[in-house]
């Protein structure tokens, strides 16, 4: 829900309908009903822990959290003096439409809203460096997301593994309504330190994540954030992909630049 506000905001600005936005999201756990409902429906890790891409991924720890950014033109922000801490340069949303079950994930879907994340950036997949994935931790949903944004790139690149991926779900659970940006603080937050920070697996990977045949690999180092060198063009600007998709089907890709 929080990254959807932020790309409706997005549009908003890019559209000229308001020229500052706050966008973000907020999520409570009131009342034990909640947890009652995830663990008779199976949806709760049983370990009380997210395995994001490894094999004791079975299921989701919900979490509290809020989060908001102000959100202006770069055009707006230069001229204001205002100190801008990352660029967004596309945003996609698409809808899984009919699948085996109201949570369960459509790879098709979410390559589109990849695929118009890039087309509306103007970015070449190979100069993405990260992607902040929905990375929730299940058996069924880590393996769709990678297949969705293996054949996203795949339309662009043939090269494997040279961008890394990582959940912070793994770190802080699911934020649910405020997971989005969430993802989005900490993808900035790698972006203002030039670090990438470990993935938490807490096992062995997935083993329907063939990740060697991806163009990922999931970042289990604290490591520098190296920059991409283009060929004819020298170093290019840090770059990060950020997917979040709601359980209704609703997915929402980011293109973030430092």
């Amino acid at each position: 829900s929080s990254l959807f506000a932020i790309h409706q905001a997005c549009e908003s600005i890019r559209h000229g309908s308001t020229s500052l936005a706050l966008a973000g999201g907020v999520n409570l756990s009131l009342h034990p009903s909640k947890y009652v409902t995830l663990c008779a429906s199976g949806f709760a890790s049983s370990k009380g822990h997210c395995h994001a891409f490894a094999a004791d991924g079975d299921g989701l720890v919900p979490s509290e959290g809020v989060g908001v950014v102000l959100l202006k033109s770069l055009v707006q922000a230069r001229a204001d003096g205002d100190k801008i801490l990352a660029v967004i340069k596309g945003s996609g949303v698409s809808q899984d439409g009919r699948t085996q079950g109201y949570t369960v994930p459509n790879p098709v879907a979410q390559s589109r809203a990849i695929e118009a994340a890039l087309d509306q950036a103007g970015v070449h997949p190979e100069t993405i460096s990260y992607v902040e994935a929905h990375g929730t931790g299940t058996a069924l949903g880590d393996p769709i997301e990678i297949q969705g944004l293996v054949d996203a790139y795949g339309k662009y690149t043939n090269r494997k593994q040279y961008c890394a991926i990582g959940s912070v779900k793994s770190n802080i659970g699911h934020g649910e309504a405020a997971a989005g940006v969430g993802q989005l603080a900490k993808t900035v937050l790698q972006m203002q330190h030039k670090t990438l920070v470990a993935s938490l697996m807490h096992g062995p990977p997935n083993p329907n994540i063939d990740f060697k045949e991806t163009p990922f690999y999931v970042q289990e180092n604290l490591s520098p954030w190296e920059v991409h060198q283009e060929e004819g063009n020298g170093p290019q600007p840090r770059r990060a992909g950020i997917s979040s998709f709601g359980a209704g089907g609703v997915n929402v890709h980011l293109i973030v630049e430092e």
